[in-house]
């Protein structure tokens, strides 16, 4: 059986009601991290992955009113639910009473530790009863959710130590709950992001009022035409001494100091702009827009989005709005209510990252949706990994299924794209088609080709 089925269908030493389940523990740092030196040491011979996760379960404000600290007295629950999940030689260990480390050994390659972070997220879907013995008397038994909040590492790619990948997974954990979402995985820009925050926030917002923020447009090709249909917007800001600020920081400050709405505004009235600029030429592109969670979780953005379109006397039907699957976790019905506006005002929805979020077929399910995006992770390693190969094949055939577009990401050569269209993928970007342009070199681009 391969390791993605073992991340959802799980055995090991001990048994609990006759089924064998890996045992939780409560190990020194010291422990911990010899444990996880051996895996990478083990891993390092075999040419496999290790991956560690730090895993902080978060908790509603009326939870501590009713219960006091109830996280720790809901640990035991919360650590047998885990061990349940997951392979038989995955380690889960209590760090605090509101923290787990969880250590992957073992993994043929880094989507699988995407993999047990989804599986992590399902099964704290089920709430936990807190009974009204350990409530205030005046509260009866009561079930509270708690949400995971995941931060993930893996050897090679990010840390050579216990050590450092410890500390890469505990700095992932960190930039996840900054950005209020469910999950983060490790980059390589991470650090120095978080130390230099504050500045970074300041200077985020002169850059908003003097104009200094940018646009560049990442086109997308139809498999079946070979033609570019569609572009997707991609934030730039450089700092001059400091270089490019990755997209992702980008949002997480202006999330945190209050900008992420004036941000949201500005890109999807220059984007309109360029698109209307473009028509004016001759060149018809549909139009892909990212939303940040704390964007998706604003009930103005449906009047904010048609008021825009209305402007610049757009097609809803040209414009798509991109959300990840952690966008919606705090709040599915409201997420639910926000997006059915969205699909009333003409746009299309698009799942960025698709097959890295916690729970996909029943976001499938749930969602009104158009377009599904395979995350870069699972493509660019399909060729050699047959692991990858069948999670793309499986993700395409889901989509079809649900009469959804499918969008390849990450696609770097001429042969994932050839492979990709012989799995009747719809669409591709990346490198193989072009690096993300400015508007006017996008112009450019198009007339050439």
């Amino acid at each position: 059986m391969n390791d993605a089925l073992h991340l959802s269908n799980t055995r090991s030493a001990t048994r609990e009601g006759g089924v064998e389940t890996p045992v939780a523990q409560t190990l020194s740092r010291d422990a911990l991290r010899a444990s996880i030196a051996n895996a990478i040491d083990h891993a390092r011979l075999a040419q496999r992955v290790v991956g560690v996760l730090i895993v902080y379960l978060a908790r509603s404000n009326r939870l501590d009113a009713m219960v006091g600290t109830p996280t720790g007295d809901m640990m035991p629950e919360a650590m047998r639910r885990l061990t349940v999940a997951l392979r038989p030689n995955d380690r889960v260990v209590r760090l605090t009473d509101e923290k787990i480390c969880v250590l992957l050994p073992n993994l043929r390659n880094d989507a699988l530790a995407l993999l047990a972070a989804g599986r992590i997220q399902q099964v704290f879907e089920v709430p936990f009863v807190i009974a009204a013995a350990a409530a205030t008397a005046d509260i009866a038994d009561s079930d509270i959710t708690l949400h995971p909040i995941i931060g993930i590492a893996v050897y090679p790619a990010h840390a050579n130590d216990a050590d450092e990948l410890l500390v890469h997974a505990d700095t992932a954990k960190r930039i996840a709950r900054q950005r209020d979402v469910s999950q983060h995985v490790f980059q390589p820009d991470d650090q120095p992001a978080t130390a230099s925050f504050t500045g970074l926030s300041a200077e985020l917002r002169a850059a908003i009022q003097n104009n200094q923020l940018e646009i560049y447009y990442q086109p997308k090709v139809d498999l079946k035409t070979g033609r570019c249909t569609s572009v997707e917007a991609l934030l730039r800001w450089t700092l001059p001494g400091r270089g490019a600020i990755a997209p992702p920081v980008i949002v997480s400050i202006a999330e945190s100091n209050g900008t992420i709405g004036v941000v949201t505004e500005w890109v999807l009235n220059t984007a309109l702009r360029h698109q209307s600029e473009w028509k004016r030429a001759g060149i018809d592109l549909s139009l892909a827009v990212n939303l940040s969670t704390k964007t998706l979780a604003d009930a103005d953005l449906p009047g904010l989005i048609a008021q825009t379109l209305g402007t610049w006397q757009a097609d809803p039907a040209c414009l798509t709005l991109e959300i990840t699957e952690s966008a919606t976790i705090s709040d599915m019905n409201f997420s639910l209510t926000i997006m059915k506006e969205l699909k009333e005002i003409g746009v299309a929805l698009s799942v960025d990252d698709f097959g890295t979020g916690y729970s996909s077929l029943s976001y499938v399910k749930k969602f009104p949706l158009d377009e599904l995006k395979i995350d870069r992770l699972f493509v660019q390693h399909m060729l050699k990994n047959k692991g990858d190969q069948r999670i793309v094949r499986s993700i395409i055939e889901l989509a079809h299924n649900f009469e959804l577009t499918v969008v390849a990401e990450g696609v770097e050569d001429e042969r994932t794209m050839a492979e990709l269209t012989k799995m009747n993928c719809d669409m591709v970007q990346g490198f193989v088609v072009s690096e993300a342009l400015p508007s006017e070199k996008l112009v450019e681009w198009l007339r050439q080709r």
